[in-house]
Formats: structure tokens, sequence, C-alpha cells
């Protein structure tokens, strides 16, 4: 039982792990800066579990219920999530760091975040299976969890090229508004049941072209990026 319970745990940090090995040797990154990306993805955990805990209850549109969860997917997951990552960003290294290297930074941070969240969605699942002496369905659990961490991490990146061009005059305010709509979007998609998750996936992928494209318009030519 106590296995069954820790094993998924641990798992739920191999992209973490994966990420940060990657970065570490592959692309040279500083470990030491590394782990305080770390850090702070843990530290923005607690402030988006809490308004994700309370800002769900809120009884408005309840007589529309599409529209209730495409508002609360793209204000909630998207917006307000957003605005917490760019806050945690800004205490990322930043001296002497080139675009690829706080980029690293910002999906290092993105992971860490979207690991720890996981664990906070799988105990949360765990609880309710156990409430209901439901089956646990691990399968679904951890496609959700996977999916989530690369969408934390793409979008994370997004909003660190923001803060990036802030600070060398050249605001990417584009940058921020694509990670507020994809993030949106994954998650309104995300809790579809049937052939419309395939959307979700669509949005990780989109996410990924996105900060291909961002980061590419920020180092070839800052100042024609919007």
């Amino acid at each position: 039982m106590f296995l069954s319970i820790i094993l998924p745990i641990i798992l739920c940090f191999i992209p973490l792990i994966t990420g940060f090995l990657i970065f570490t040797f592959a692309f040279k990154s500083n470990p030491g800066h590394l782990s305080i990306a770390v850090l702070l993805g843990l530290a923005a955990v607690l402030p988006i579990s809490v308004i994700q805990f309370f800002l769900p209850s809120l009884n408005i549109l309840t007589s529309l219920p599409i529209l209730r969860a495409i508002l609360k997917s793209i204000f909630l997951y998207g917006l307000i999530e957003e605005l917490l990552k760019c806050v945690f960003i800004l205490p990322l290294p930043k001296k002497d760091k080139s675009p690829l290297d706080f980029l690293l930074l910002a999906f290092t941070m993105g992971l860490a975040l979207g690991c720890f969240e996981s664990i906070v969605y799988y105990l949360d699942h765990l609880q309710m299976a156990n409430n209901r002496n439901a089956t646990l369905l691990y399968g679904q659990i951890f496609v959700r969890i996977f999916s989530s961490d690369l969408i934390h991490m793409t979008c994370t990146g997004l909003c660190g090229l923001f803060i990036f061009s802030i600070r060398n005059k050249h605001t990417a305010i584009s940058c921020f508004l694509s990670a507020v709509f994809i993030h949106g979007v994954y998650d309104f998609f995300a809790g579809f049941q049937n052939a419309l998750r395939w959307f979700a996936v669509a949005s990780i992928l989109l996410a990924i072209v996105e900060c291909r494209l961002k980061y590419s318009s920020i180092t070839e030519d800052p100042e024609h990026l919007q």
C-alpha cells in the first residue's frame, strides 16, 4: 500500500529530473541557477493552488456551464496563473544571461511547478477514489500529469521570454498573451473524456511551436517583436 502511493509521487518528478539533467549537461546551464528555478517553481504552487481552490466555488454563470468553463479556463488557469508565473520569474538569475539561458531557467521553473502541482493533483484524486471506494485510474492520471508538465514548461517559457524582452527594452506582450490563451485552451479541453481531448494535445504542440517562434524572433530581430 505504501509503495503504491509513494511510487507514483516519485514518478511525478521524472520530467523535472530529466529536464534538469539535459539543461545541465547538454546546454551547460548553471545547476545552482537551475536549483533556484526549481525552488521558485515550488514557491509558486502555493498561491496558484489557493486561487484554484477558492475561485471555482464562485457561483457565476451557473445557467451557462460551457461558457462558465471557458471563462474559468481562460481567466483562472490562463490569465491569473500566468501572471503569477511572471511574478515568480522575476527573481530568476538574470546577470549575463542569453535568451536561451533565461528560457531554460523558465522551462525548469515551469517543470518544477508542474511536477509539484501534479503531486497535489494525484493526492487529490487518490483521496476522492478512497472516499468513493473507487479504483484509481492511474493511466488517465499520468497522461494528464505529463501533459500538464509540458504545458506548464512551455507556457512558463513564453512568460520567461516576455520578462526577458521587458528587461531588454523590447516588450513582447504577444509572448504573455500566447501563454494565457494556450494554457486556457489546454485546460478547457483536457477535462473532456472524448475525442475533444485531442485539442489539448494540439494546444501543447502549439505552445512548443510558439516558444520556438518567439525565441527566434527575440534572438534574430527583437525590435520587430510585438
